[in-house]
């Protein structure tokens, strides 16, 4: 299924195991209609299965493109340049609970898009896990999945599921991947049955 759906040969190898063992219809609240969304979603928000939390090392130029309110200028932008836990304490700190020196860096986005304390603690809250203490759990693939896979089920009303706009603005706030979520909603609407 993942090779279909776009995945590298050896990554889909890698996790072909965590999905035969995660990613089952019954885990979810509307089934396959379920499933199809999540799978574009995380397969989206992973970058296609090869990165698990948030990279945070950015050009200037990159980090103004994406958040161009907190750094409106490159020079702004210049003193987090290739500084993942500086920029990720800058841009989460002080917020999403983020409260302590090092939870912005500690709470960044990992899994399919799990950023800030609160989500980790909700999440862990929901799933049994103790995600504050240990949240670089999310790093592996089957708990990245299990754990994606509770978010899920917790934040996106089963009435949403076939529009893609609602999908992504739910579960990433914006509209971020669009298109690219959107096209792997369509490939596993044919490979997902």
């Amino acid at each position: 299924m993942l090779g279909k759906l776009g995945v590298a040969p050896v990554t889909a190898s890698e996790w072909s195991a965590a999905f035969a063992c995660e990613v089952q219809p019954e885990r979810f609240s509307a089934g396959l209609a379920d499933v199809r969304p999540f799978v574009a979603t995380f397969l989206h928000e992973t970058g296609m299965l090869k990165t698990l939390a948030e990279n945070m090392s950015y050009t200037a130029e990159r980090i103004c493109a994406v958040w161009p309110n907190r750094f409106p200028t490159i020079a702004s932008a210049r003193p987090y340049e290739r500084d993942p836990r500086a920029l990720a304490n800058k841009v989460y700190g002080g917020r999403m609970g983020n409260t302590e020196l090092d939870d912005g860096w500690n709470f960044r986005g990992r899994a399919a898009g799990i950023t800030g304390r609160t989500n980790y603690a909700w999440l862990g809250d929901r799933w049994g896990q103790d995600l504050l203490v240990m949240p670089h759990m999310l790093e592996q693939p089957t708990f990245a999945l299990a754990g994606s896979i509770h978010a899920w089920e917790g934040m996106l009303p089963d009435r949403h599921l076939s529009d893609q706009v609602k999908v992504r603005r739910i579960y990433n706030g914006g509209v971020i991947g669009l298109e690219h979520c959107q096209a792997l909603y369509a490939r596993g609407c044919k490979v997902i049955a």
